[in-house]
């Protein structure tokens, strides 16, 4: 007489677990005599290894509600900082005390190893105040300028890395120490300008970073610098 037992397949017993995952807890006999290897040397049951795996998730979730925490603390130590930075900058009288205020204030309050400012000029130039802190001027179709058109049709900050070609244009005479960026357009349309906070940290400046305050920032600065600008050509 044949044997008409049928073989189950570990697929066909997974999807049985699967579909009624109570069944251990019906049958405790048969998961006491269950153990799964876990190293040479050493065996784990059944439920040692479901609660491993939890903890495993359970450590994942804190690192994530960590991040976002870390994040959260950092976006509004950026928001006091913007907002200090805000008021000093409307206390200048001219543009000769609100560079310096700028570009002094992102070193010591936004922890920047470099910062630069190239503002765009169309038909004519103006000259700007002589200042060795990496200021200049540019025409709005300078070629150079190419690497930064998605950032100046966006008209939004952008934090994290940025192209050889942007560091280069930036800061060309540290662009190979330049970890992370902050870079921002100055006005919004039509643009006045890239302001540009430098980093040798990597960490220092990411994709996850508030921009709100950002833009805010550079909104509030081609203000000014406009408001000055024509106080002193008599405009």
């Amino acid at each position: 007489m044949g044997d008409d037992r049928q073989t189950l397949t570990e697929s066909q017993i997974r999807a049985y677990l699967l579909e009624h995952p109570d069944f251990f807890a019906h049958n405790p006999e048969v998961l006491e005599k269950i153990e799964l290897a876990l190293a040479p040397g050493g065996t784990v049951s059944l439920v040692q290894r479901q609660i491993a795996r939890l903890n495993a998730k359970n450590s994942q979730l804190q690192e994530q509600l960590q991040l976002l925490i870390d994040n959260a603390r950092q976006n509004m130590q950026l928001q006091a900082r913007v907002h200090d930075l805000c008021l000093r900058l409307m206390d200048a009288h001219d543009l000769k005390a609100l560079l310096p205020i700028l570009f002094n204030t992102l070193k010591q309050r936004f922890s920047a190893d470099e910062v630069a400012l190239r503002l765009f000029y169309g038909e004519s130039e103006h000259p700007l105040l002589p200042n060795d802190e990496n200021l200049s001027q540019l025409h709005i179709d300078d070629e150079s300028l190419k690497a930064f058109d998605k950032v100046l049709e966006k008209h939004e900050p952008v934090c994290g890395r940025l192209s050889n070609a942007q560091k280069n244009m930036l800061f060309p005479a540290s662009s190979d120490k330049i970890a992370s960026i902050a870079c921002l357009p100055i006005g919004h349309d039509p643009c006045g300008g890239l302001l540009a906070i430098a980093c040798y940290d990597e960490g220092r400046f990411h994709a996850n970073m508030a921009t709100d305050y950002l833009a805010f920032l550079g909104e509030l600065l081609m203000r000014l610098l406009r408001t000055h600008y024509h106080i002193e050509h008599g405009e």
